[in-house]
Parts: C-alpha cells; sequence; structure tokens
C-alpha cells in the first residue's frame, strides 16, 4: 500500500472516499479515528477494526435479509456473534481514542455508542464507512503483488 496515504490521514481517508464513489457517510469520525490510531500508535488496532466492521456489515446483511434455515439455532448464533462483535468494535474504537480528550469521547458516547434507534444507525454509518476503508486497503494491497 502507498505509505504516503497511510502516513497522511487526509489523503488517506480522501483515497477511500474516491475508492468507494463518494459512499462514506462519517468521513470527519473515520478520520479522527484514522489520527488518532497513527498519534498513538495504534495502527495494527484499528485495521483490526476494519477487519471486524467488514465482518460485522456481513453478519448484517445476513440478518436482514432473513436468508437463514427457518427453525434453525443458526439465527442466534449469528444474533450472538453480532452482538459480540459490535461489543468489539466498540472496545476498540474506546482504545484507539483513549486519551484524545473528553470532547471527542463524549462525542462518541453520545453518538455512536447511546443504546438507541439514532445511536445503532449512526455506529452502522461509521462502520459502513470503515468496511470500505477495509476493501480499499485490500485492493491495495492487491495491487502491490
Amino acid at each position: 500500500m502507498k505509505t504516503e496515504y497511510l502516513q497522511n490521514p487526509p489523503d488517506f481517508v480522501n483515497a477511500v472516499e474516491k475508492f468507494s464513489k463518494s459512499k462514506l457517510k462519517r468521513k470527519a469520525e473515520l478520520l479522527r479515528i484514522y489520527e488518532e490510531a497513527l498519534k498513538f500508535k495504534k495502527e495494527s488496532l484499528f485495521e483490526d477494526l476494519t477487519f471486524t466492521a467488514k465482518y460485522v456489515r456481513g453478519l448484517l446483511r445476513i440478518i436482514k435479509s432473513g436468508k437463514i434455515n427457518p427453525g434453525s439455532d443458526n439465527i442466534d448464533r449469528i444474533k450472538e456473534d453480532f452482538l459480540d462483535n459490535m461489543n468489539k468494535i466498540v472496545k476498540m474504537i474506546k482504545e484507539i481514542l483513549y486519551g484524545a480528550g473528553d470532547d471527542l469521547n463524549l462525542h462518541f458516547d453520545q453518538t455512536y455508542f447511546e443504546s438507541s434507534q439514532e445511536g445503532f444507525l449512526n455506529i452502522n454509518e461509521l462502520l459502513s464507512d470503515m468496511e470500505w476503508v477495509k476493501i480499499y486497503m485490500n485492493n491495495e494491497k492487491r495491487a502491490l503483488k
């Protein structure tokens, strides 16, 4: 992957936005998470976060589509896996933002981590953006081979 993108958060996020054909919905927060990951040397945690976000988005698509054998316990396992990984995502974001300042942490708590329909919609949009980051990063890795 082009290392200049990795070290310049605005350029990196802009490259992801261009790659996604302007589908990012929470660009400012994505940028802040990436900036803090670089600042606190948590790049591998950021990569884990994007991987988990992509996985959770896939689980959500399965749950929404209802393409699970009716009457089986698959849906219960998928929902449990979804909830476990959502909790994991919240912990990872909080770990990346630890030390970033009370205002930013309060913003994320109120906007994304609140147990409400709006909080769920907001975090789902952020996870969509992170999924695009993961797809972009995978694409860049393949391009280097």
